[in-house]
This record gives C-alpha cells, sequence and structure tokens, in this order.
C-alpha cells in the first residue's frame, strides 16, 4: 500500500494539534476517519508514528522523525500548486520569442513596454537573429515561438499570420531615382544591388517573384543583416530593397526610399510555434496580446484577420497597386504621394492607403 496525500495531512495535522478532535475539525472530517487514515499509515510504515493518551497525543521517536520531512512535503507541494497558479494567473512566467533584427527593434521592443506595463512580473525573453534563423529556433524548442517569413512551412511547425509587409527600394540621397514616388523592380536592373543572403525566407521570396517576372538583379554584396544593407547603402555601394518595416531606421542612415511596385511583392509577418504543442499561459497571452498590438501599432501595414494560410501555404505576391478597403481587400487607387522613407501619405482619393495615420 502506498502512502496517500490524506494520510499525510492527517499525520501533521495530528502532530501539530496533539489531539484528533481539532485535526479532524481542521480537515473537516470526522474523528473516525482521521483516525483510520493515521492507522492505514502507521500500517504503511510499520512503526508507531503516535503515543496515545486520553486527552492528549504524543510523537513517538519514529514520529517526530518522520514529521519533519512529512512537513516539508507538504510545503512544497503547497508551493508548487501556489507558484502554478501565480503562473497560469500571469503573476509570473516567462515568454521566449525569436525574431529579426527588424522585427525586434521595430515592433517587439515598444510591444514588450506596453505587455510590462500590464503584467510586470513576466519575464521576456527577446533573441534578434537572423531571419533564416527563427524557424530552426521554434523547432529546436529554443524559444517558444518565433515571428518571421516562412515562405515553405517545414513539417512540425505551425503559422499563424500576423500582418502583410511590402518593400521599399532604397537608394542614397544622391541617387537619380531618390526623386520618384513609386520605383518599378525593372528599374533597378543593371543598378548595382545589395542584396540579402540566399538562405534569407525575404531573399527566396523576392528571387522566386522577380524570377517569374523576367527581372534579373545585379548582385554585388550578400549579407545577413538589413543594417549591414542599409550601411552598404548609405556608403553608395549599391541600390536595395527591404521590406517597408524597416523605414523607421532610413533616418539614421540618411536614406531615402520609395515603394517597390511591377510587381508589388507583399510578405506575410507570421508567429511559428511547433505543432500540437501548447503554449504557457505567459506566451498564450502575449502572443494573443502581439496581434491586437499590431492592429493598433502598425496602421501602415495589412493586418490578417482571417487566421488561414493561402491554400497552397505559399507565401502569395500582391500585383495590385498599393491600396486597401477593409471590406474588399486590396483595390487599385490614385497613386498618393510618398515622403523620403517610403511611408505613403493621404491620398485625395477615398480608400488609399495612409501608413501614417491609418484608414482614409
Amino acid at each position: 500500500m502506498e502512502i496517500t496525500l490524506r494520510q499525510l495531512k492527517a499525520f501533521v495535522f495530528v502532530a501539530r494539534t496533539r489531539q484528533f478532535t481539532a485535526a479532524a475539525q481542521q480537515m473537516f472530517i470526522t474523528q473516525s476517519a482521521l483516525s483510520t487514515l493515521v492507522k492505514e499509515l502507521e500500517s504503511t510504515v510499520g512503526l508507531k508514528l503516535f503515543d496515545r493518551h486520553t486527552r492528549r497525543v504524543e510523537l513517538t521517536e519514529a514520529g517526530a522523525r518522520f514529521y519533519t520531512q512529512a512537513e516539508r512535503i507538504l510545503q512544497s507541494l503547497d508551493d508548487a500548486v501556489s507558484d502554478l497558479r501565480d503562473w497560469g494567473a500571469l503573476r509570473s512566467g516567462r515568454v521566449r520569442v525569436a525574431a529579426s533584427t527588424v522585427i525586434s527593434s521595430g515592433l517587439l521592443s515598444p510591444a514588450f513596454k506596453e505587455f510590462k506595463n500590464r503584467w510586470p512580473n513576466i519575464r521576456l525573453v527577446l533573441h534578434d537573429v537572423a531571419e533564416e534563423e527563427i524557424v530552426d529556433m521554434v523547432l529546436r524548442g529554443g524559444v517558444d515561438f518565433g515571428i518571421g517569413t516562412c515562405n515553405e512551412l517545414p513539417a512540425g511547425l505551425e503559422q499563424t499570420p500576423l500582418f502583410d509587409d511590402h518593400f521599399i527600394a532604397l537608394f542614397h540621397r544622391g541617387h537619380p531615382m531618390a526623386d520618384k514616388e513609386y520605383v518599378a523592380w525593372k528599374d533597378l536592373e543593371g543598378l548595382p544591388f545589395i542584396a540579402l543572403a540566399q538562405r534569407s525566407p525575404i531573399r527566396r521570396l523576392i528571387d522566386g517573384a522577380l524570377h517569374n517576372a523576367g527581372i534579373e538583379l545585379n548582385i554585388v554584396n550578400e549579407v545577413s543583416f538589413a543594417t549591414t544593407v542599409l550601411s552598404l547603402v548609405n556608403a553608395e555601394i549599391g541600390v536595395s530593397v527591404l521590406p517597408m518595416n524597416n523605414h523607421p531606421s532610413l533616418p539614421a542612415f540618411d536614406l531615402v526610399g520609395r515603394p517597390v511596385i511591377d510587381p508589388i511583392i507583399t510578405r506575410r509577418i507570421g508567429i511559428f510555434t511547433r505543432e500540437r504543442r501548447s503554449l504557457s499561459p505567459a506566451a498564450e497571452e502575449f502572443a494573443a496580446y502581439l496581434r491586437r498590438f499590431v492592429g493598433h501599432s502598425l496602421p501602415g501595414h495589412r493586418q490578417i484577420r482571417d487566421p488561414g494560410r493561402p491554400a497552397d501555404g505559399q507565401t502569395t505576391f500582391n500585383t495590385e497597386p498599393i491600396g486597401t478597403n477593409p471590406d474588399r481587400g486590396l483595390e487599385p487607387p490614385a497613386r498618393p504621394k510618398v515622403d523620403d522613407t517610403g511611408t505613403l501619405r493621404p491620398s485625395a482619393r477615398a480608400g488609399c492607403f495612409d501608413r501614417t495615420r491609418g484608414r482614409q
């Protein structure tokens, strides 16, 4: 026979009160039921734990020896249950997230700040890595989830779409194309081009779209990080194209950004989690919070309302001019004005997408 939790509690309560009557009241059971539990425990350990007197009981030497350990076990169990309840109620916990340096600085840093204001005891751990490393970190279990782009979702991974992002062409301020409102991909042919490394999901997305369009770039450098791209363009080594969420960094590098069209390539930013694995309460809360945060803090991006992926599981290409209608999806608007960072300003036509203030 194994020792049960009720037997252990009965022993400790009697040892504390030195009375069966008081111990039974604290356990909300009858005195006879309590006596049975203590006798079962003594039978299991094969030793007498109490010397029983008329009005009081005393611990035997074996009972005194056992009491210290039994009380410690019950206290540890209470602490474990209390900790678990705190964890479930978000009074404690940890969230580990992997994302690119751009997503980390532009999206997660302000999101972390707001989340910590509400849940100060949740520890947020950020791994800023090259985009191609995110999926592997999630699959290995090194993080709770990752945020980025994945053109071909590997086995064992699930994706919840977060928002869609477009691309901007990058030039130093003296470049002849810096004054254009829009740049076609065809305009970039022949120019020295700074590209992300071939293993980058962004690079693979661009290569696939341009191959379909019959456009070939003159790549002179391949680098791993967006900040390196910005530095090389600033040094006038070449031009480049990066996702629109890089535009807050352009002033620091004295660069100009212009929306790229013909075709407009859309990349989908998603939250990656391991398949059939539950997130902790803290990670689940932060993922849900992040979806809300994107909705009100990134008005320049199209938030994904339908959690499903495209039927073929691939990132889709949108070849329509930039514009959106919340009910009808993308629609061709009049082309609005653009500032030096590639941010779209309000258009005179209704329905155009204003990346500074939201929908017009």
